[in-house]
């Protein structure tokens, strides 16, 4: 008796394991035979994703890791060429008022709109909307922002790469 309940179990796994193996030989050659898009394709991302920094926390140094909102998506190239001047003058900002702690934690209300207008004035033009600042070091790449859960979050090193790499297929297009 129990020999056939096995064997009808087995008649009745037959048919959802084919389909099974359909659906992922479908799926795979879907996926070969899809465009890859090409340096030209590329969409900037909305936020810059800064490398930690150490900054002056009341009368300490702390790591500290910032996300910059561009304006425009576009503008994303343009801050990360800048990153120097921004950085610069967030660590210039931060030394003359530096961020507050209460029960060792960092109070970084206020904080993002006081460093707001120094790094529009390093870069020369109003190329960042809002700053956005996380205590302690995010590695670039792995870092959210809670605010804006599904915002497209690059570090520079990608964007500059990606940017290089799309002029040289524009020359390339050109010749």
């Amino acid at each position: 008796m129990l020999h056939i309940f096995g064997a009808a179990r087995c008649l009745f796994c037959l048919p959802i394991a084919v389909g099974g193996l359909a659906f992922i030989l479908f799926n795979t050659s879907a996926a070969a035979g899809a465009k890859k898009k090409g340096p030209l394709a590329w969409k900037p991302p909305s936020h810059v994703h800064m490398r930690a920094m150490m900054v002056p926390v009341e009368r300490t140094m702390a790591p500290v890791t910032f996300y910059l909102e561009a304006v425009k998506p576009k503008r994303s190239e343009a801050i990360c060429k800048r990153m120097p001047r921004i950085r610069d003058a967030i660590l210039q900002a931060l030394s003359r008022q530096p961020i507050r702690a209460r029960k060792r934690r960092f109070v970084l209300k206020g904080v993002d709109i006081r460093l707001l207008r120094p790094t529009n004035k390093a870069v020369g033009k109003k190329y960042i909307r809002k700053i956005f600042i996380t205590a302690g070091a995010v590695q670039v790449g792995a870092g959210k922002i809670k605010q804006r859960p599904y915002a497209v979050i690059d570090g520079c090193d990608n964007i500059l790469r990606s940017e290089r790499e799309r002029e040289q297929a524009r020359k390339a297009a050109a010749k």
